[in-house]
């Protein structure tokens, strides 16, 4: 029987596992990523760490599998960003999509560019996190790093040039770098000037189920391989997940981790015609988009609340507590917005709050408060899809959040539509062996693969009396975000010191 070896980078936690043709994981190993803080603002991975984790993870699997590997395909996630100079060193850390320095020149940027016209070109909204803001903010803050770079990697470019010696990435990570356009799924010549840099600093662009080269010799001896095998590139996290989940046609697919997204796929690069850049469309595969958004503030709230707040609980404590109170949290309004957010009518300078608190307000009331909230931040996406004449009839629940109980169902009421659950943990990683078993042969397409691949759980059905209650406060909450919206960038000139 063929297996592929998948690597998975997260901005937690990094996964390696050998899956096999009939979508089983036969072996996986997983390590906890290091995120540092060094300076206000940043959050990054070291590089050299990165690398020795995939080192000390493929040391520990792949021996078994020596003669069975048939490729090793790629997944990772979108924003990464990392300067190297000439002699290939990293410049910075990898910075990731939690690092909001960048936030201090969107207000330049937005007097500068012109945002419809990037977003009809790249569909991508206007956000501190995309590659082009990084830049700009390195020219701006840190010109000495900016004068010596060489090449820009995201996180998948960076492994594949530790894997193959190549400078390749594929177009489903390129689409967050806003120099992308999204039709063609190719570097944008413009943009890239605009930038104030050069073509030949960004990664070739091949698409995500095409072979980058084979593996290193001294890198496969190195993790145990008997032969080079070949190095797939794969899609986004995101992507694979959707692929893993069955994200197809009227099934849109909902992955809860540290950020969230709301997605399916779509054969058509899909733009918010209403002119508010609701929706953050994604190249996927070619001839297939990634379409719907995502929000930054997830289980990064969650994990604020229980280190600083509900201390002593742990996640299903936290669960627990919320199921005590009842839909709409008496009252109480959590708006999620840690660590700004992508949707630009929240903007990049927002902070989260809880709206409505009272004396009578418990600790249950809070961590439902902040389930709910994440919920409403992720329907403002699905009726972006519905304004947009995408009608989605089920959707399917995946990552780390979806091992609650209360969460699936607050969705299923706030979105009125069944939420069945992931039966696996592991969507992106099924997700990018779809994709590598169908690029060598053994399926005809994802959908034949998926038929065999795609296991799914329990399932939760809208109860009428909620759906009713969170129309009301889901209103609310739009309102409110619109309103907060000019409050955030003056709070943000008051606050500095």
């Amino acid at each position: 029987m063929k297996h592929v070896l998948v690597l998975d980078v997260g901005t937690t936690n990094m996964k390696l596992a050998i899956v096999n043709e009939q979508g089983n994981v036969v072996s996986q190993e997983t390590k906890k990523i290091n995120m540092y803080r060094n300076e206000e603002g940043a959050a990054e991975h070291n590089p050299k760490e990165l690398w020795d984790d995939f080192l000390e993870l493929s040391q520990k699997i792949v021996p078994s599998f020596e003669n069975e590997i048939a490729l090793l395909v790629l997944s990772g996630y979108q924003f990464g960003f990392l300067p190297i100079d000439k002699n290939n060193q990293p410049l910075t850390g990898m910075i990731t999509l939690l690092d909001t320095r960048s936030q201090s020149i969107m207000i330049d940027f937005e007097n500068k560019f012109s945002t419809e016209k990037i977003y009809q070109k790249t569909g991508c909204p206007p956000a501190f996190n995309y590659t082009l803001q990084r830049i700009l903010w390195l020219k701006k803050e840190k010109p000495e790093v900016f004068r010596n770079i060489y090449k820009i990697l995201d996180i998948k470019s960076f492994f594949i040039y530790n894997l193959t010696g190549q400078f390749i990435s594929e177009p489903s990570i390129a689409s967050t770098t806003q120099l992308l356009d999204i039709k063609t799924q190719d570097w944008d010549d413009e943009l890239i000037a605009q930038a104030g840099i050069k073509k030949e600093q960004l990664p070739r662009l091949l698409p995500g189920n095409a072979i980058a080269d084979l593996i290193k010799k001294e890198v496969a001896d190195k993790i145990g391989l008997k032969k080079q095998i070949p190095v797939m590139l794969g899609v986004y996290d995101g992507g694979a997940m959707i692929l893993g989940m069955g994200g197809f046609e009227d099934n849109a697919v909902c992955n809860l981790g540290t950020t969230a997204m709301f997605r399916c796929a779509y054969s058509k690069p899909l733009l918010d015609k209403s002119g508010d850049y609701r929706l953050q469309t994604y190249a996927l595969l070619p001839n297939l988009w990634a379409t719907g958004g995502a929000v930054n503030n997830a289980g990064i709230v969650i994990d604020w609340f229980i280190n600083n707040i509900a201390k002593g609980m742990n996640y299903e404590d936290l669960n627990k507590e919320a199921l005590k109170a009842s839909a709409g949290s008496n009252g109480l309004i959590c708006f999620p917005f840690l660590t700004g957010e992508r949707d630009p009518r929240i903007g990049s300078l927002a902070t989260g709050s809880f709206f409505g608190l009272k004396t009578t307000h418990t600790t249950s009331h809070l961590a439902r408060s902040i389930f709910e909230g994440i919920g409403y931040s992720l329907n403002l996406i699905k009726i972006a899809l519905e304004e947009n004449n995408v009608h989605l009839k089920y959707l399917t629940v995946g990552g780390s959040g979806s091992k609650s109980e209360v969460w699936p169902q607050i969705l299923a009421d706030i979105f009125n539509m069944p939420v069945t659950k992931s039966l696996t943990e592991n969507a992106t990683l099924i997700g990018e062996a779809m994709l590598a078993f169908t690029e060598i042969g053994l399926y005809k397409n994802l959908k034949e693969a998926g038929k065999i691949f795609i296991k799914k759980g329990d399932s939760y059905q809208p109860n009428p009396v909620n759906v009713k209650k969170y129309e009301s406060f889901y209103e609310f909450f739009s309102e409110m975000v619109t309103c907060y919206h000019d409050k955030y960038i003056k709070h943000s000139i008051i606050s500095k010191d």
